[in-house]
């Protein structure tokens, strides 16, 4: 199989119809003539109970993956999956649909050899190839990407974060998400039914100074090229953000998964906000509970139950010659038990109350996260409940109803 690069960039490796825009400021929500008591808590052992089952029958299904793919990378994924309980994981690196000197295209070759080796347990997005943007006809190219890739049997679409942060065009601009260039694509991905999952910009401190007042200096030293804060070179967070946005409202049509909690972890208004202004929208919290788990868990809490039909469980769960648990760095390797370790406290986050406890990815910050203890009903949404809508038709043809 041919070496297949992630990104076009080395820079980046860790995913409105009508005018003006929408603010990007937290927006109010609609008043109402009394707030809504907190849900109750549920029993935590027979929340416990009821999750054990679901991991104990592969149940759970890890929308935000990146699996190299190798015989041994796909086999190390399964391991940490079965001891997980995690049934399916959605590979959002199956390749781009490029075939090149009468060879298999990227997405054929991994859709291949997963479904050989490892039948039933992964679903593949694919993704874009750039490298005829400057074309006149660059929009139709792409809805025929989108189109083939359809065919040949993706389950939906990943973009990383590379606009406005490293693709550009010939003239050495940087492209951006709402270029209305890519507007064909977005409608052909609703029409044909395949989800986007999408990524745009960064947490917040990557915007910060680049040195040891950072919160997530250790992070940014290890990854130099993580740091945005050059206004010379990149745009303000803010923009990138307002033009997602602007996608988003735009194909109300097109199902939008936002990556990382709506790119934005930080600010839950702006979150909530966006969750009720676009329907299409929905969000995973890959590589994001260590933010999320920072605010008052009661405001998470109510959060996760008031959207509990459109928040996805991810993780940002990666394969390659080594480990990565949502983040990494130049330390030593994760090892599979750390991998476990690491889906563990994803359960701990989700399913019980404690307090004050390292979260799984110390690399993003030196803080401590709190639990939200969802009821057993939410869980089970976010869990695969949502998932199993979302694709439900790639999912019946791995066998899983």
């Amino acid at each position: 199989m041919r070496p297949r690069i992630l990104f076009t960039l080395v820079t980046l490796t860790a995913c409105v119809s009508h005018a003006p825009p929408p603010s990007l400021l937290p927006s109010p929500l609609p008043s109402t003539p009394s707030p809504s008591p907190p849900a109750p808590f549920d029993d935590l052992a027979s929340v416990r109970a009821r999750a054990d089952a679901w991991r104990a029958a592969h149940r759970l299904i890890d929308l935000h993956t990146h699996v190299e793919p190798t015989p041994e990378h796909i086999a190390q994924a399964v391991r940490v999956m079965d001891a997980a309980g995690v049934g399916v994981a959605v590979d959002l690196s199956g390749g781009t649909v490029t075939r090149a000197e009468g060879q298999p295209s990227d997405l054929e070759q991994t859709k291949k050899l997963v479904d050989q080796q490892s039948p039933g347990r992964f679903l593949e997005y694919m993704n874009l190839d750039y490298a005829d943007w400057d074309a006149p006809d660059f929009a139709g190219r792409a809805v025929a990407q989108v189109e083939e890739g359809s065919r040949l049997g993706a389950a939906g679409f990943k973009e990383f974060k590379r606009f406005g942060l490293g693709l550009r065009d010939k003239h050495g601009q940087l492209l951006k998400i709402d270029d209305p260039k890519l507007d064909p694509m977005w409608q052909a991905l609703g029409r044909l039914g395949m989800p986007v999952s999408i990524h745009v910009a960064d947490p917040k401190a990557f915007w910060g100074p680049y040195d040891a007042t950072n919160e997530r200096w250790k992070e940014l030293a290890d990854h130099p090229r993580w740091w945005f804060g050059d206004a010379k070179k990149y745009p303000p967070r803010e923009d990138l953000l307002a033009a997602l946005e602007r996608v988003v409202a735009r194909h109300p049509e097109t199902t939008f998964v936002c990556v990382h909690f709506g790119n934005n972890a930080e600010d839950l208004d702006w979150v909530d906000a966006q969750l009720d202004a676009h329907r299409n929208m929905l969000v995973d919290i890959a590589a994001r509970v260590p933010e999320i788990g920072r605010h008052d868990p009661a405001r998470v809490r109510a959060l996760f139950i008031k959207h509990q039909d459109r928040i996805l469980f991810a993780t940002d769960f990666q394969v390659y010659e080594r480990l990565t648990l949502g983040s990494g760095g130049t330390g030593p390797a994760p090892t599979e038990n750390d991998a476990i370790e690491f889906f563990e406290k994803h359960w701990r986050f989700f399913e019980t109350a404690d307090k004050g406890f390292a979260h799984m990815t110390p690399i993003q910050g030196d803080w401590t996260i709190d639990a939200i203890a969802l009821p057993a009903s939410v869980l089970e949404k976010i869990y695969f409940g949502n998932a199993e809508k979302l694709l439900a038709k790639p999912l019946a043809k791995l066998g899983r109803r």
